[in-house]
């Protein structure tokens, strides 16, 4: 099992910043999303200590490997209320992300929300996976890193008649209330960028003889999570035309608050062999 707030951590060294890819975060190699917190992270390094992140959107340019990676970020717009901050993930030469993130300082402003939270369970009178099978056979070490809970179970195999859409409370275990806001907002990355494929097979009702890996990644942050632990995931992938699929993700708090969105697209690759 992975710490979050560990593998996403980054060094100094000699003025260059480094991090290291865990394995523990292994799903068809790095989770893009735990690549995307590792840029997240480095961004909030640069920015001045009273930003938060705003937006960020990711080009994943390459599979990662569990080795050592540099992050290279350059302040590219500094305003008196926003930054913004490109992040290169490089490993042995070879640039495999680039985002560009969007920070600020603002907490004045129009107050409007009129997103509604899904009507679902609540997570305390959810049973979680290892609870409804306590048996199964560790999948990818990616997996081992939540309490996971899902609002409506479905069978592999069997359509959701919602469609492609998937709901599920997430914690990350081991992960501690944290005052920086990269660090807490970084966890909705992992979740948006895992839940669109996901999504995408609840709606089919057979197992895909394909893979779609991940081309980019958008978040916009609406709210930092602070003291709450469980996350739910609202994801649908309710688009798929001419080799691409495309998902959706709301994150939400436990007491209602919107904390996050975005979605990205993923590229249809058939299974080689």
């Amino acid at each position: 099992m992975g710490l979050f707030q560990d593998d996403t951590a980054l060094s100094d060294k000699g003025g260059r910043l480094f991090a290291t890819l865990s394995r523990d975060w292994e799903i068809w190699g790095p989770n893009g999303g735990y690549v995307s917190a590792v840029a997240l992270r480095a961004a909030g390094i640069a920015a001045p200590p009273d930003h938060r992140p705003a937006t960020i959107s990711v080009q994943y340019l390459s599979v990662g490997q569990f080795a050592d990676v540099e992050a290279e970020v350059e302040p590219v717009r500094k305003g008196r209320n926003a930054w913004c901050i490109n992040v290169m993930l490089v490993q042995s030469g070879k640039r495999i992300l680039q985002a560009q993130v969007w920070t600020t300082n603002k907490t004045d402003g129009p107050a409007k929300i009129d997103r509604k939270m899904p009507g679902v369970a609540h997570h305390s009178g959810l049973k979680s996976w290892s609870e409804m099978f306590p048996d199964a056979q560790p999948g990818f070490p990616f997996w081992q890193n939540f309490d996971g809970k899902p609002v409506r179970f479905a069978a592999e195999g069997t359509a959701d008649p919602r469609g492609s859409v998937s709901q599920n409370w997430n914690r990350f275990c081991g992960f501690a209330a944290t005052n920086d806001p990269f660090l807490d907002c970084a966890r909705a990355l992992v979740m948006i960028d895992t839940y669109p494929w996901i999504a995408f097979g609840r709606g089919l009702d057979r197992r895909p003889d394909y893979v779609a890996p991940t081309l980019d990644l958008t978040a916009w942050f609406h709210d930092a999570p602070g003291a709450c632990e469980w996350l739910l995931v609202d994801a649908r992938s309710d688009v798929a035309r001419s080799g691409l699929i495309h998902g959706s993700v709301d994150i939400w708090s436990d007491d209602g608050r919107p904390l996050a969105s975005g979605g990205s697209n993923l590229l249809h690759v058939a299974r080689s062999g």
